[in-house]
């Protein structure tokens, strides 16, 4: 797969809202605002995502208008962990 076909971002998690099985999360990507449904209650709660940086899939192919997708790494043993920088960035930096 040719990921540089996919513009990632890194952004802030400003609301998480539980959503039977997921986390509806609000992300600030500097200047702009979009929305993911992720999957992540087995390890996330709403209240341990606010303020944290994530790193998302800007516009992915088939999602709605203002969609984006949260990357995680996902082990049988630790279940969805997700990706973040190292280090504090603006929020809608480039990831490459």
């Amino acid at each position: 797969m040719d990921f540089t076909a996919f513009p990632l971002r890194i952004g802030t998690v400003t609301e998480a809202v539980a959503a039977a099985d997921a986390l509806r999360l609000t992300i600030d990507l500097g200047g702009d605002t979009r929305h993911a449904i992720a999957r992540i209650t087995e390890r996330y709660g709403p209240d341990d995502l606010i303020g944290r940086q994530v790193v998302i899939v800007l516009d992915p192919p088939g999602a709605a208008s203002g969609e984006v997708i949260v990357l995680a790494a996902v082990s049988a043993t630790e279940g969805a962990v997700l990706l973040r920088p190292d280090a504090p960035v603006p929020n809608g930096t480039a990831v490459v």
